[in-house]
């Protein structure tokens, strides 16, 4: 019963980030506005009895219903994780792009993966159709990392997130040693 009860709280609380709720305000009442939702989003599709949205598809689906924020695309990556319950501590995409503890470097990407580049970052929506979410300066976008704006930044790295068991501090940096080896190998 209290497992029901924490789905309840967990669905209702997502609906009001996704469907009920018109922005997403900084903790401090002063803040800046930081995140605004597109307003005819279907919350009633979060209170599916047959199945709640797993991390990814939640880190997917607030990413694709935000149309503008005052984050950068690295502070807004880790914003949709933290949503989802994916802890991990802040770092530049060009920190991101080296590696980070907590995070497998993947060549094949799936949907909720980060795509980084040095100097920018996004999540993966569909590696089939080569697509990825992440802010930008003209908003909140998705857009194909197969297009020439997107080639010209370089080769994107790809990196699955490997979750609390690996990630327990969540701030720690690929080793000096796991760096080496992978310049070694050829993987860079």
């Amino acid at each position: 019963m209290r497992l029901c009860a924490n789905r309840v709280v967990l669905l209702l609380g997502l609906f009001c980030l996704l469907g009920g709720a018109g922005t997403v305000m900084a903790q401090e009442e002063t803040g800046p506005e930081l995140t605004k939702f597109i307003a005819d989003v279907d919350g009633s599709a979060l209170f599916s009895p047959v199945r709640l949205l797993d991390s990814t598809e939640l880190v997917l689906r607030l990413g694709q219903q935000i149309r503008t924020t005052d984050l950068d695309c690295s502070h807004f990556v880790q914003f949709l994780f933290e949503q989802a319950g994916l802890s991990y501590g802040y770092a530049p995409s060009r920190i991101l792009y080296e590696g980070m503890y907590g995070f497998r470097r993947v060549f094949r990407p799936e949907p909720g993966d980060l795509i980084v580049w040095p100097g920018h970052v996004g999540v993966v929506v569909d590696p089939d159709e080569t697509t990825f979410v992440s802010a930008l300066r003209s908003g909140v976008k998705t857009a194909s990392y197969t297009s020439r704006y997107w080639k010209r930044r370089g080769r994107p790295r790809f990196f699955h997130y490997l979750g609390g068991r690996a990630n327990p501090e969540g701030r720690q940096q690929a080793s000096s040693s796991e760096h080496a080896s992978r310049t070694a190998s050829g993987a860079e």
